[in-house]
């Protein structure tokens, strides 16, 4: 079973770390951070890619499953400068550091999209916005316990 905070909380920690922007999920009720920061938005769910794998040890039986998703990334700001700068910034961590820190959790970056921008008028203003979008593939294990037939007796014919 895929976890939502299971890829989110490390990645939040992570990317917040590296750009120095808090990062937040897109699209809550929550009080706006203040600029800039990292709103993520999950636009596709985890689909399963490839076979699963099976696996008996004991009673225990296991299944594995690659899933991929798209995350959008999109830096806020109240100046371009400092929404574009946090967007690069946070483009380059999964380029580099993040393919590594993010393999701890077994999350592994498939492809990270060119930014663009993504700027949103409000009353007399611009928000500035730069984002960019990010395929990720998770390895998710499942364990249970199941029932083994130990030996199997065939009864005797009836008539014999």
């Amino acid at each position: 079973m895929i976890k939502y905070d299971d890829w989110f909380m490390p990645l939040q920690q992570y990317l917040s770390s590296y750009t120095g922007a808090i990062t937040i999920q897109a699209e809550t009720t929550g009080k706006q951070p203040p600029y800039p920061f990292i709103a993520v938005k999950q636009t596709s769910p985890a689909i399963g890619v490839g076979q699963p794998a099976i696996k008996n040890v004991g009673t225990t039986q296991s299944i594995e499953q690659d899933y991929e998703m798209v995350l959008s990334f999109t830096a806020h700001g109240a100046a371009i400068e400092s929404a574009t700068d946090t967007a690069q910034k946070a483009h380059l961590y999964f380029l580099g550091k993040g393919a590594i820190e993010l393999s701890d959790h077994n999350i592994a970056i498939v492809d990270v999209l060119p930014s663009t921008n993504r700027d949103v008028f409000l009353n007399i203003d611009y928000e500035r916005r730069v984002g960019f979008d990010v395929r990720l593939r998770l390895r998710v294990q499942e364990s249970y316990e199941i029932d083994v037939i130990e030996k199997v007796t065939p009864n005797e014919m009836e008539g014999e």
